[in-house]
C-alpha cells in the first residue's frame, strides 16, 4: 500500500524539475552575455535539468549585483572619496600621443580615471623579487597599508605576510587586508582572527551573500594590489602562496608584477575603496597626497561584472587596434571573445608582429583545452603562438610597439573580460617598454613555437575534447 501510495511522487517531481529546467533556460537566455552562453545553458537546462540546474545556480549568472561603483550617487562617502582622488589626479593629467588617444578617451570616459604623469615604475619578474619589494615597502610604511590579493594561503609566504602586517600594526600603521573567499577558500579562521586581534582590518570578498544567490560562485575578485602611504603601489599576477614562489606541484613559476611610485598609486585606491565597501559596508579614510617620483605616464584601469561596459576590454582592444609594429602578449589562458579575436587577427593581417606566449603546463584543464580551438583562425591571420616550457607561466603582460606596456591581473579569456573584478596599469615609457621587451625575449628563449596545423592534425578525440571545452568557454 505504501509503495502504491508513493508512486505519484516520481512523476510529480519529474514534472517539477522539467518545469524548473524551462524556467532557468528562459532565465539563461535573458541574462547571458553571449549568444554562445545562452544557447549552451538553454539547451543543457532543457535536456538535462537534473544535472544542469545546480550548475546554473553556481555558474550561470553573468551580471553581478549588490556592488556599488564610486560616483554612482548611491553612497555619498564613496563618491566623496573618489572625487577627492580625481581632483588630486587632475593636476597630473597628461594627454597621450595621438596613436593612443582613442584608448585614453575610452578608458577615461568609462572609469573617469585620467592618465597621469610623474610616475616611476619598476618591473618585477618573479616571486622572489616581487615579495622582497612588497615586504620592504610594508616594513617602511608610516601611515597606512592596503593589501589585497585573490589568494591568501597559510603557508610559508602567507605566514611571512601575516608577520609583516602584524609588525606594521604594532608600529601604528593602519592596515586593510582584503581577500577573495573563493580564491582563499583554504585560509583558516585563525589566520584572519590573529590579524584582526592585532588591529588589522581584514575582510573577505564574498560574491554569493545576496539572498537568492547563495550558490553563486561564478564571480571572483581577481585583483592583486598593495598600496603604501598613498605613494607606492604594486599590482600584477602574483598571489600570497608558496606556489607563486615555485614551491607548488607545478614547480617553477613564471610570473610578473610591477611597482608604481607616484600619482598613479592613488588611482589604485579607487577600485580598492569600491571593493572594501562591498565587503564591509564602510569607506576607509585614506589620505590623498599625490607625490611625483618620475616622468612616466600611467593609466590604472579596473573593471568587473557590475559594469555594463568594462574598461578592460575597451583598453586592450583599442591598444591592439593602435599598434603598428609589435604586439607581444603573455597569458596563462587564451580563450578570447570574438571582439578580442578579431582585433588580434586584424593586427596580424596588417603586418604587426603578433606573438602570444601560453604555458605548456596545465593548472586548469578546460581553458587549456579551449585554447587549441583558436589556433586555426589565429595562425591563418599570422598570429604566432608559443608555449612556455619550464614549470608554469602565470604572467599577464602586453607589450605594444616600443613605448607602451600593460601589467596586471587580466588573462586573455572570457572570465577576465566579463566575470572577474580585474586591475591593470598601462605605462607609456620607452624605458619601461625596453625592460618588458628584455623580459619577453628571455621568455621566448624558454618557449617553443607551436606548429601550424597542430590542432587540425591532432587526434579526433583530442579535438573533440577541445571543442567541448570551448563550448563552455564563457563560463570557465
Amino acid at each position: 500500500m505504501i509503495f502504491f501510495g508513493l508512486t505519484w511522487i516520481v512523476p510529480v517531481v519529474t514534472i517539477l524539475v522539467q518545469g524548473l529546467g524551462v524556467f532557468f533556460a528562459l532565465r539563461a537566455v535573458m541574462v547571458a552575455r553571449t549568444p554562445q552562453s545562452a544557447i549552451g545553458w538553454g539547451l543543457a537546462l532543457l535536456i538535462f535539468p537534473w544535472l544542469v540546474i545546480p550548475l546554473f545556480l553556481i555558474f550561470g549568472e553573468s551580471r553581478f549585483s549588490g556592488y556599488i561603483l564610486a560616483g554612482s550617487g548611491k553612497v555619498p562617502e564613496l563618491d566623496a572619496a573618489r572625487s577627492k582622488i580625481l581632483t588630486a589626479l587632475s593636476e597630473h593629467r597628461i594627454a597621450l600621443p595621438v596613436k593612443y588617444r582613442d584608448m585614453q578617451e575610452l578608458a577615461e570616459e568609462l572609469r573617469k580615471i585620467p592618465v597621469v604623469t610623474g610616475n616611476r615604475t619598476k618591473l618585477l619578474v618573479d616571486g622572489e623579487e616581487t615579495f622582497a619589494a612588497i615586504f620592504a615597502a610594508l616594513e617602511a610604511a608610516q601611515t597606512y597599508a592596503v593589501v589585497q590579493f585573490y589568494v591568501f594561503h597559510d603557508d610559508q609566504l602567507g605566514r611571512k605576510m601575516k608577520s609583516v602586517l602584524l609588525d606594521a600594526a604594532k608600529r601604528g600603521v593602519r592596515c586593510w587586508v582584503l581577500y577573495d573567499k573563493v580564491g582563499s577558500k583554504g585560509l583558516p579562521v585563525s589566520y584572519v582572527e590573529e590579524l584582526r586581534a592585532a588591529g588589522v582590518q581584514i575582510e573577505a570578498f564574498v560574491t554569493n551573500r545576496q539572498i537568492g544567490r547563495r550558490f553563486q560562485m561564478n564571480f571572483r575578485n581577481h585583483r592583486k594590489v598593495v598600496i603604501i602611504d598613498g605613494h607606492t603601489g604594486f599590482l600584477g599576477g602574483l598571489n600570497v602562496g608558496d606556489e607563486y614562489m615555485g614551491k607548488g606541484p607545478l614547480g617553477a613559476w613564471r610570473d610578473t608584477h610591477m611597482m608604481i611610485v607616484g600619482p598613479a598609486t592613488l588611482a589604485l585606491q579607487v577600485s580598492f575603496l569600491e571593493d572594501w565597501y562591498y565587503a564591509d559596508n564602510s569607506v576607509p579614510e585614506l589620505p590623498v597626497q599625490p607625490v611625483e617620483a618620475g616622468s612616466e605616464d600611467a593609466l590604472v584601469f579596473a573593471s568587473g561584472p557590475a559594469e555594463t561596459w568594462g574598461a578592460i576590454s575597451a583598453v586592450y582592444c583599442e591598444i591592439i587596434h593602435d599598434v603598428r609594429k609589435r604586439l607581444w602578449i603573455a597569458s596563462p589562458y587564451f580563450v578570447p571573445d570574438p571582439m578580442l579575436r578579431g582585433a588580434l587577427a586584424h593586427a596580424a593581417l596588417r603586418g604587426v608582429d603578433v606573438r602570444i606566449i601560453l604555458p605548456q603546463g596545465i593548472d586548469h584543464l578546460l581553458p587549456w583545452l579551449s585554447s587549441f580551438t583558436y589556433y586555426p583562425q589565429m595562425q591563418d591571420a599570422g598570429v604566432k603562438i608559443w608555449r612556455y616550457q619550464p614549470g608554469f607561466m602565470h604572467q599577464k603582460v602586453l607589450l605594444a610597439d616600443d613605448d607602451l606596456a600593460i601589467v596586471g591581473s587580466v588573462n586573455m579569456d572570457y572570465r577576465s573580460f566579463m566575470l572577474n573584478f580585474e586591475l591593470a596599469a598601462a605605462v607609456r615609457n620607452p624605458g619601461f617598454a625596453r625592460d618588458v621587451e628584455k623580459m619577453f625575449e628571455a621568455d621566448f628563449a624558454r618557449s617553443l613555437p607551436e606548429a601550424v596545423g597542430k590542432f587540425e592534425n591532432s587526434s579526433f578525440l583530442f579535438r573533440a575534447k577541445c571543442r567541448l571545452a570551448a563550448v563552455m568557454s564563457p563560463e570557465q
